[in-house]
């Protein structure tokens, strides 16, 4: 096989890491203004990357309007490619570290998802990586993924909001309504709630389903909490939404026989920063996708 000449070399475009992670921001992030959040940089500077990453290849990669941005053909086809070089970029830097300082991973989850899946997840990971130390985030899904958008954290599992959302989606848990056992409904009284606060796309799609179904209803409670719901549901004089893995053994799961309508299944899914930058990373991420899937269906 031939070897590349000098003057063969001198014709490669020269694809700096800078130039392909702004790239593969705005692909991921859907726009200029979101990786600048992403990246920490101002606007132009990532438009002039993205600009100088183009010039460098003599092709046009993303189709700008005022109000809309998409890949073009070849954007498409550079964009698989530009993950690959950034991936192996990390791989190369990660298998040459030899510093013994501690990376740290920001990783935040709903409370009720930390009860159930960090102790898997920490031991499975931290026995082949102690040198990453993960910090936990807990909220809200909504909070949590506008800590991401302004680079308070790296990852974040978080529950579906919008079918836009750009997450990738891991699986689904069933939604139900549960009581103390009891608990007891009264007829023609409005139904007494314990929910989590507005922002709970949990909260907004029941109260929308018992509208929709004609039924009148109260919100005597509202905690952030899991926790604080649980102590509020087991005084037998309200009702909640909860997964059906997470029922506790003393409640049961209230639907058609009362009058109750179905609820739609959460979609759970991984968001990441675009900027996360340590194989390691990765190795946490796939950690995540197994022990979810060892609890809960895939989406379809």
């Amino acid at each position: 096989m031939d070897s590349i000449g000098d003057s063969d070399r001198s014709r490669l475009p020269a694809l700096d890491s800078d130039l392909l992670l702004a790239f593969v921001t705005v692909a991921d992030s859907g726009g200029f203004t979101a990786a600048a959040r992403y990246l920490h940089k101002t606007q132009s500077t990532i438009s002039l990357r993205v600009s100088t990453l183009e010039d460098r290849l003599g092709t046009r990669l993303l189709n700008r309007t005022s109000r809309h941005l998409s890949l073009t053909p070849d954007g498409q086809t550079f964009l698989v490619y530009a993950r690959r070089l950034l991936q192996l970029q990390r791989e190369a830097l990660g298998a040459l570290s030899v510093s013994s300082e501690p990376i740290t991973l920001r990783f935040g989850l709903p409370e009720d998802y930390a009860d159930t899946w960090l102790p898997a997840l920490l031991e499975r990971f931290s026995a082949l990586h102690p040198e990453v130390r993960v910090h936990i985030h807990c909220r809200m899904s909504t909070e949590l993924l506008d800590q991401l958008d302004d680079g308070s954290l790296d990852l974040v599992l978080a529950v579906r909001h919008a079918a836009d959302s750009g997450g990738e989606v891991v699986g689904q848990e069933a939604v139900v309504w549960a009581a103390h056992r009891d608990f007891r409904l009264v007829p023609g009284r409005s139904l007494p709630l314990a929910l989590f606060p507005e922002q709970c796309i949990y909260r907004r799609r029941a109260l929308q389903a018992l509208t929709d179904r004609g039924l009148a209803w109260q919100v005597d409670s509202t905690s952030q909490s899991p926790s604080g719901l649980r102590v509020i549901v087991d005084q037998a004089r309200a009702l909640t939404l909860c997964e059906l893995r997470m029922v506790p053994e003393h409640w049961r799961v209230l639907g058609e026989a009362e009058d109750l309508p179905p609820l739609p299944a959460a979609e759970l899914e991984i968001h990441r920063s675009p900027s996360l930058t340590h194989p390691a990373f990765e190795a946490f991420v796939q950690r995540l996708r197994e022990v979810i899937a060892d609890a809960v269906p895939a989406s379809s």
